[in-house]
């Protein structure tokens, strides 16, 4: 049997005050929805922010009849507060005189009925001043109870009257009902959700329920909580779907299954905290899921999640770069963006590459360092050292000629370091000078090689490197993928110390800190006379390099709000607090336990864990004592990831210094127990 909607049915259409729950449930998109349900006009008395409400009705319903704001205000704010900063007052005698009429009129007020028009009056004292009722829109999501049955009972409490709620979302008929009993309320339906939202998903709504296609919001199923139906656990299903990274599955240990994060703790499925001591792979610089970053991809999504980013351009993408260049080393114009670290560096070798073609050298030489790491794509790996990580493609992977490491001794600050450091530039000298003209650019990981073992060495060395590169007009490339976004110290290796200027490098590599850990992102950054290099009217002489999600706008909202976060006068502080405590902390460590090599550069720690009797030294990353040391501190709560022999303590700079301390004690352990 046909059952009108209960908008359909008298006391309706007439006209109501459109109020909320709350920002962001949905009262524009409902108010659209009652428009064309009843062919009414809109009104929204008061507009702050650039984007107009009204547009995005007529933009929903086509021919709905408008009527202009008294009020707009520039502040995407709460009215009073908008108003407050144009030295204006919103005077509720004057909306009232401006009310404009109609048969049928849908007022959308701003937020829920509490919210100030100036000091002493609310939205709903306009609601009552033009003598409509309230009809509440509500979300159907987790906390729409609390949040409906609390603005029910003020607008009751006020003296407003109240038409009935609303509900915007998926269905959840024992939300409904909850509301529908304790608020004494109607419910008059429910928006579902619609996609896309467009003029023609209303109009199909509306011809729904005008044929009384609709159920009753409070007769739906109630959801539940998504769960695996399997007996399996969760390691047991990923050891039957999942191929890991730098995993030999024939020997790995079952999985941790991490179900939550925050700060620098993992949680477990067995409800055991895990102190995250490497950061998640170096990524997860601010701690994990950062409220600023997580609110900031949230809004980015409900906006733009993803566009081309040839031929097309975006807010976020843009404000990034503002933001980030002036930060830089050097005098960086342009970031060109990519996915990760890898693809980070591939852009800088094929751009400096290309240059070199077109200068008319016929093999451009590329050189690195020796022990380096620069990722696992094929020009990245090219640019790494031959390893193990190497070793099937080597055939395949093109020549690099290798410089020697600055990374002569341990400690970075010692004078035998100075002297390999020394000794090494010499010899880069002297390979620049017999092959100037020849050179394509020089790839190096500026003050730490990460991968290669956490081999720090001088600044000196950089700054002759960097010398010898602008006398001889060679590009060189700073790996920064793992170094920047504060791990050395300051927020960039490259970056002036003191009285010691600027590197100046052709080109810089970003990626891991870039989002806070929260989405993969690179960006390649150059300077300007490079990229105006590529600029001619010959279209083959473009860059012909991107990738499906170049400039995605979420990570890019992400590395904002980590940027922001950078910059926060608390991170400095962290950043120092931090590189204390890892000193203090590896320094008793040192005393206490037979490691060698202890070293701290910035927020970074390494040492060298004693080698097993029967162990080879040459295996390097295979070695078996680092894993046995990380296998311990796994029972114990602390999850690190060794470099071989090579240990280091690399966490979120939220870290606790008791949680620090416990990472220390963790692997003190190990190594006394593993003897």
């Amino acid at each position: 049997m046909r059952i009108d909607h209960p908008l359909l049915m008298p006391p309706f259409p007439q006209s109501v005050f459109v109020t909320g729950t709350g920002t962001d449930v949905g009262k524009t998109l409902c108010s659209a929805v009652l428009c064309a349900l009843w062919e009414a006009d809109y009104w929204k008395p008061i507009q702050t922010g650039q984007v107009l409400d009204c547009l995005e009705i007529l933009r929903l319903t086509n021919c709905t009849p408008i009527h202009s704001s008294t009020y707009h205000l520039q502040e995407p704010a709460s009215p009073h507060w908008a108003a407050h900063l144009e030295a204006c007052r919103i005077e509720l005698h004057t909306l009232l005189e401006e009310r404009p009429f109609g048969y049928s009129m849908v007022v959308e007020g701003a937020g829920g009925p509490l919210v100030p028009l100036n000091d002493s009056e609310d939205m709903i004292d306009l609601a009552k001043g033009l003598g409509l009722p309230l009809l509440i829109v509500s979300s159907t999501h987790l906390g729409t109870l609390h949040h409906t049955l609390a603005t029910v009972q003020c607008i009751r409490a006020r003296g407003g009257e109240i038409a009935g709620i609303l509900l915007n979302g998926p269905a959840h008929g024992e939300n409904a009902r909850q509301i529908r009993d304790r608020g004494k309320v109607p419910i008059l339906g429910r928006v579902p959700e619609l996609y896309p939202v467009d003029s023609t998903s209303i109009q199909e709504l509306v011809a729904g329920w005008r044929r009384g296609d609709w159920i009753d919001p409070c007769e739906e199923e109630t959801p539940r909580t998504n769960s695996s139906t399997t007996h399996l656990s969760l390691s047991q299903r990923d050891s039957q779907t999942i191929w890991h990274p730098y995993t030999q599955h024939q020997m790995a240990p079952v999985p941790l299954e991490i179900q939550s994060a925050h700060g620098a703790l993992l949680h477990t499925s067995e409800n055991e905290e895990i102190i995250d001591a490497c950061s998640s792979w170096w990524v997860t610089n601010h701690g994990h899921t950062h409220p600023k970053i997580a609110r900031a991809i949230s809004a980015q999504s409900k906006v733009m999640e993803q566009v081309i980013f040839a031929g097309c351009t975006h807010e976020p993408g843009v404000q990034l770069a503002e933001a980030l260049l002036p930060l830089l080393p050097g005098n960086m114009n342009r970031l060109f963006y990519s996915d990760n670290g890898s693809t980070a560096i591939e852009v800088a070798i094929k751009v400096c590459v290309q240059m070199a073609r077109r200068r008319g050298v016929q093999h451009p030489k590329v050189a690195a360092l020796e022990d380096a790491y620069h990722g696992d794509t094929f020009g990245a790996m090219a640019a790494g050292a031959r390893s193990v990580f190497s070793q099937p493609f080597e055939s395949l992977l093109f020549e690099v000629d290798r410089l020697p490491t600055p990374a002569g001794s341990w400690d970075p600050f010692s004078e035998p370091a100075q002297i390999a450091a020394d000794q090494a530039l010499l010899t880069a000298e002297a390979w620049i000078r017999s092959n100037a003209g020849q050179v394509a650019c020089i790839v190096i990981e500026p003050l730490v090689q990460g991968s290669g073992g956490m081999r720090m060495y001088p600044r000196s060395y950089l700054e002759g490197l960097d010398r010898l590169c602008n006398q001889f007009k060679i590009p060189w490339i700073a790996d920064e993928v793992f170094t920047g976004f504060g791990r050395t110290g300051g927020n960039f290796a490259c970056r002036s110390i003191g009285e010691r200027p600027d590197l100046n490098p052709a080109a810089i590599c970003l990626s891991k800190g870039l989002t806070g850990g929260f989405l993969p992102l690179g960006a390649t950054a150059f300077r300007e006379e490079i990229y105006r290099d590529f600029l001619s009217e010959d279209r083959k002489e473009a860059f012909f390099h991107g990738h499906s999600f170049t400039g995605n706008p979420l990570g890019c909202a992400a590395g904002l709000a980590a940027l922001e976060i950078l910059q926060d006068p608390q991170t400095s502080q962290r950043l120092v607090d931090l590189e204390g405590w890892q000193r203090q902390e590896l320094s008793t460590l040192a005393r206490e336990s037979p490691i060698t090599g202890a070293r701290v550069l910035g927020t970074i720690a390494a040492f060298e864990l004693p080698s097993s009797p029967d162990e080879d030294p040459s295996q390097k990353y295979l070695a078996n004592r680092g894993q046995e040391v990380a296998k311990f501190c796994r029972e114990a709560g602390v999850l690190v990831r060794p470099l071989g022999n090579t240990m280091y303590v690399l966490p979120p700079y939220s870290i606790r210094e008791s949680q620090l301390e416990r990472v220390y004690e963790a692997v003190g352990e190990a190594i006394e127990f593993l003897g």
